[in-house]
């Protein structure tokens, strides 16, 4: 698969869950460092709501953060990992500031920088980097809400895993 290939299937495999979990996504025509945003409209009477995602694929499991992304408010960067097999994805969802302080605890051991583009990233997470992310895994459509900073919705959802 080239990278374009892996992107795709990331967004779709991403947009399928943000749909399941009853949120509405709308792609904003260039990319500017939001490539989704994930909304409730308020057609259900509820209060519209709107979050930009900031969106990292990998076939296997790569952890990037470039510092420009400390500019969105409201930001999530979502990684999704193992795409080459959607049925095994894994979902990944932090604000910047949240991605700073897991680097800041692995004191950036492990990762690659580029000091000219404020640029960390591994592509081989060690268990202590795995541990330090699972408070911010998505595991269930119904959890995207709430780590995309939404409130609940009051609208009926079915709870059902991945797969």
């Amino acid at each position: 698969m080239d990278k374009q290939q892996i992107g795709l299937i990331g967004k779709h495999i991403l947009i399928a869950n943000l749909i399941a979990a009853n949120l509405e996504v709308a792609e904003p025509l260039r990319d500017r460092g939001i490539d989704l945003i994930a909304y409730r409209d308020g057609f259900d009477g509820e209060e519209f709501e709107a979050c930009p995602i900031q969106l990292k694929t990998a076939t296997d499991e790569t952890f990037e953060l470039y510092s420009k992304y400390e500019r969105f408010h409201r930001l999530r960067i979502v990684y999704v990992w193992n795409v080459r097999n959607p049925k095994d994805a894994e979902f990944y969802c932090l604000t910047y500031p949240e991605a700073i302080t897991v680097l800041k605890s692995m004191k950036h051991k492990g990762f690659s920088i580029l000091e000219e583009q404020k640029h960390w990233v591994t592509t081989k997470p060690s268990g202590a980097l795995k541990i330090l992310l699972k408070d911010f895994q998505v595991n269930v459509p119904e959890d995207w809400p709430s780590r995309l900073g939404m409130k609940e919705s009051s609208a009926a959802s079915t709870k059902s895993k991945r797969g």
